[in-house]
């Protein structure tokens, strides 16, 4: 039987913690009226960077940002993912607003200063260890809500050789499960001859609801400035990309 493998970018592939936290306050500013453009994390307060980065797992899309932002620079005491949730319905229609703003300040940053934008990523390396094994023996697909424009970045800037065709950003939705759902449907196969690694544990709850056998990436935002979830028997925690390697043979 082939396995098709699903693979999570940002806190998989990718660290953008810094990108993000600089692209979600400059949105954050230009809601809010404010005139000041960050381009660099040195710019900003060390005590706020440690918070952004611990908070960064809960947002699951680029509108869930402003809520991070908006706790990470005014902490009304957050205690938690469920208060995270209760603030995210309260604040539905902010983040709607919000969202167009994040898009519109990172492709700024990315069209005026490309270099340094690219800087501000870096390649996890326990996702490189096992990448190229896995690339040429299974079948793969990046499933992100990240942008189309940014991922064609660094799939050439990283060499990472993923097909477009297998390339899912959030143009095509940002619901995971239905990704995945589509993705078997388009193949003619069943959402359980999927693989599917991320790091946000409510992405793999969700996928493994499916049938898909599931995996929580620890070296990605939760893993590193967080807390690791309680084990949970419906996914399989991996400390590298090649310790899923024996999983699929």
């Amino acid at each position: 039987m082939t396995l098709w493998v699903a693979i999570d970018f940002d806190g998989v592939i990718c660290d953008s913690v810094d990108e993000c936290h600089i692209t979600a306050l400059n949105a954050y500013h230009r809601m809010t009226g404010d005139i000041r453009w960050v381009s660099t994390i040195d710019d900003l307060d060390p005590e706020a960077v440690q918070r952004f980065r611990r908070l960064r797992h809960l947002a699951r899309n680029a509108s869930e940002f402003w809520l991070v932002i908006h706790l990470t620079y005014n902490d009304p005491g957050l205690d938690g993912p469920r208060h995270f949730d209760d603030l995210r319905q309260h604040h539905l229609h902010t983040l709607t607003e919000f969202e167009p703003l994040f898009f519109q300040a990172r492709n700024r940053y990315r069209a005026d200063s490309p270099r340094r934008w690219l800087d501000l990523h870096r390649m996890y390396p326990e996702f490189r260890d096992g990448w190229d094994q896995l690339k040429t023996r299974f079948p793969t697909f990046i499933v992100t809500t990240k942008d189309l424009t940014s991922i064609r970045l660094f799939n050439e800037h990283w060499e990472l050789g993923v097909p477009e065709d297998r390339i899912w950003t959030k143009e095509r939705g940002t619901d995971k499960t239905q990704a995945i759902q589509h993705l078997a449907d388009s193949l003619d196969i069943s959402p359980t001859d999927f693989v599917f690694i991320d790091d946000h544990p409510h992405h793999v709850l969700e996928v493994a609801s499916l049938g898909a056998k599931c995996f929580w990436a620890s070296w990605g935002f939760l893993g590193t400035y967080g807390d690791s979830p309680e084990p949970d028997n419906r996914y399989i925690t991996i400390n590298r990309l090649a310790e899923l390697l024996p999983y699929l043979i």
